[in-house]
């Protein structure tokens, strides 16, 4: 009875659907409830986000056992964010019961230790919009999102149009574009799309830039640097991002380590022991570009770098084979310790 009455009132004031996960969402009610007067526009990521891999049992379902350790994971090797569901996690190859499950069950597992930014980009405006309704239903931190790209926007206008139709179904949620244009094809400048965003979607706090144009992702810095953050989607730039004032990383997992190494040198202003670690970045990634960079290799190399059984790929991501494997694990194997 008691939760009913809760329930009825949590609905009226914060829009959240009864689920299964009922602890979650009322934890999160209360929280939201605590910190209510805090503006979207007040959001700021800090530290290293991971860009978490999806782990998958072997007939291809997703494990859900695994999302305690790969957060435990995540918190010792110096993450304080989680992209969720994003591109090396394959949110694409997933249905969106799916993708809310995973959402939850990484909202459950951080019980508020990793913050969670979810990407809710799908092939389609109203599967995006269903998404980050869910989203706002169990707690997460933010969203971002990519533009359906079967059919591409023409122009900035149009692109910002999208965003602004998936940033409005919850719009009291701090709201990341995610430009990642050597995937999706969508070769629109990213800084015009944040400046005619800026007055078309109020809860924009910034981009996630993983399209492999630095100076695009600088001139996204230039626009409203008070209010849009831009955070560099890589694996191993880090030192030349930080030279255009970009700092926050959203990186493969098994950086983590590295990352705050490189960084915590880079601050202190020791650039030498910052440079030797970038070449360590970068011997750890060309690893991984020597057997073709796919995210079939980067989900390798973090499983077994972590030691954390993550599972394979979906289709039409290939499974690495036998001989492969072997071989991947034989250079990580010399290249050392990731920590």
């Amino acid at each position: 009875m008691k939760h009913t009455v809760a329930y009825d009132i949590i609905r009226c004031l914060f829009n959240v659907e009864r689920s299964e996960n009922w602890d979650t969402s009322l934890s999160w009610a209360i929280r939201k409830f605590k910190s209510s007067s805090t503006r979207f526009e007040d959001f700021k990521v800090t530290g290293c986000v991971a860009a978490p891999f999806t782990p998958f049992r072997d007939n291809g379902e997703i494990n859900f056992d695994k999302f305690d350790e790969y957060v435990e994971y995540l918190r010792n090797h110096h993450f304080q964010y989680a992209f969720v569901n994003g591109t090396l996690a394959e949110g694409m190859s997933m249905t969106l019961e799916e993708r809310k499950s995973t959402a939850e069950a990484w909202v459950k597992a951080s019980k508020g230790r990793l913050k969670i930014i979810l990407h809710v980009g799908t092939g389609n405006i109203r599967d995006s919009q269903e998404l980050t309704r869910h989203a706002s239903s169990i707690g997460v931190d933010a969203v971002a999102s990519l533009c359906p790209s079967f059919f591409k926007p023409a122009n900035e206008e149009i692109l910002v149009e999208c965003m602004s139709e998936i940033a409005g179904a919850a719009p009291e949620l701090p709201f990341f574009y995610y430009c990642i244009n050597f995937v999706t094809g969508i070769y629109i400048d990213p800084s015009k799309v944040l400046q005619q965003a800026r007055d078309k979607i109020p809860n924009l706090v910034g981009i996630k830039h993983s399209s492999r144009e630095l100076p695009n992702a600088y001139n996204c810095t230039l626009v409203d640097p008070e209010r849009f953050q831009v955070l560099m989607g890589t694996d191993s730039q880090f030192l030349p991002y930080f030279t255009l004032g970009i700092e926050i990383p959203v990186t493969a997992p098994y950086m983590g380590t590295l990352f705050y190494k490189l960084k915590t040198a880079y601050d202190s202003g020791d650039r030498q022991a910052a440079q030797t670690i970038q070449e360590r970045v970068f011997e750890l990634n060309n690893i991984r570009g020597k057997y073709g960079a796919g995210i079939e290799i980067a989900k390798a190399m973090f499983g077994i770098i972590s030691g954390i059984e993550i599972g394979p790929v979906r289709l039409p991501i290939m499974k690495l084979t036998a001989e492969k494997y072997n071989m991947l694990k034989k250079d990580i194997a010399a290249f050392g310790s990731a920590e």
